[in-house]
């Protein structure tokens, strides 16, 4: 039977069936790769004995410069008898950005926890970088950078070496388990002191989000723009001086914004014409950069929201009509969205179509 000649975490454990696999051969060691449809962007991801972990998250956090925000993933609600066909997902909370200084020390007093629960995810990442480090549920830790030659230093000054192919515990049948669900013998040395209400995920990461006043997001769709992308979607934008785009906004809420608006939209859209129209600006802004960007980016953005704009045409209503409306304007598909009106309007936003004229007979 191979056994694991470093300490891992006390939260995933892999069948002992596995570990008698020949190709079960876990080592320490970090890999590389570029980030798909992102060529000025990289991936790494490491394997360390658990002991060196937090000194490896405060070198890497070196990548993410002076500010960046918090991430952390779990389940506020217990998991109890899930079907295995529909497992249950965690919930992503974000802070705001913060000093990483800052939030590396806050984090010290629940670091162990968070390494060890095997059911939860941390990293911190500063999206205008295109920078980000995760430690997952699946125990992993993962780095992404445009600065792939100080990565690998960082990483070989933890004695860690390049593999071309390196496995993790969690790439075998492995079970998870939370910190409350072990006995203390089970729990690292500095753990085995804490109370149950202390190892308890719910409570320790509820906490957190507290402190760290963290909101939590719908979407868990990866998606990633390195710093060189979002500083020439910038440049884009800056052209535009009607817009007031500051460089130091992120293009990637406006995608998330414009993915939230379709999904009120769907489910009945409750605030005004205005807001509405806000809404499809967010969208006009989207289409400023496609039409202008190099293939390969407008290709990229594209892709993201496409799902979210096949939704929003397909419960528009009323579409040979513009909004606003206007005589100079003629029909394009390029500009689906400003052709018709939500189906599901709200009280409020209806109340403001009758207003203004949108259900008169022409």
């Amino acid at each position: 039977m191979a056994l694991l000649s470093f300490p891992q975490p006390s939260g995933l454990r892999v069948w002992e069936s596995e570990k008698i696999r020949a190709e079960y051969n876990i080592q320490q060691g970090f890999c590389y790769s570029r980030v798909e449809e992102c060529k000025d962007a990289f991936r790494f991801a490491a394997l360390i004995d658990i002991k060196k972990l937090p000194d490896l998250i405060n070198s890497c956090a070196a990548l993410l410069t002076d500010e960046s925000f918090f991430v952390l993933e779990y389940y506020p609600d217990k998991i109890t008898n899930v079907d295995d066909d529909t497992p249950a997902e965690p919930t992503i909370f974000y802070s705001p950005y913060m000093e990483t200084a800052e939030i590396l020390e806050i984090l010290a007093p629940y670091l162990s926890r968070l390494i060890h629960d095997g059911f939860v995810g941390f990293g911190l990442a500063n999206s205008r970088q295109g920078a980000e480090l995760f430690y997952s549920e699946e125990k992993a830790f993962t780095c992404f950078t445009a600065n792939h030659i100080r990565a690998m230093n960082i990483f070989t000054q933890h004695g860690l070496r390049f593999k071309e192919q390196l496995l993790f515990p969690a790439d075998f049948a492995h079970d998870h388990f939370s910190l409350i669900s072990l006995n203390s013998r089970q729990l690292p040395h500095e753990l085995q002191g804490f109370s149950r209400n202390e190892l308890d995920y719910v409570n320790y990461c509820g906490d957190l989000v507290e402190l760290f006043e963290m909101q939590c997001t719908t979407s868990g769709e990866e998606f990633y723009l390195s710093a060189k992308e979002q500083d020439y979607i910038s440049d884009l934008l800056e052209q535009q001086p009607e817009l007031n785009w500051s460089s130091d906004d992120e293009f990637i809420h406006l995608l998330l914004d414009w993915k939230e608006f379709v999904k009120e939209c769907n489910q009945g859209f409750d605030g005004t014409l205005e807001d509405y129209e806000s809404g499809l600006k967010v969208r006009d802004i989207i289409a400023t950069v496609t039409d202008k960007s190099e293939k390969t980016i407008r290709t990229k953005l594209l892709k993201f929201i496409d799902g979210a704009d096949t939704i929003f045409k397909h419960q528009l209503v009323e579409t040979a009509r513009h909004i606003p409306e206007s005589s100079a304007e003629t029909r394009s598909d390029q500009i689906f969205w400003r052709w018709g009106v939500t189906r599901k309007q709200g009280a409020t936003l209806r109340r403001d179509l009758i207003r203004s004229g949108w259900f008169a007979t022409k």
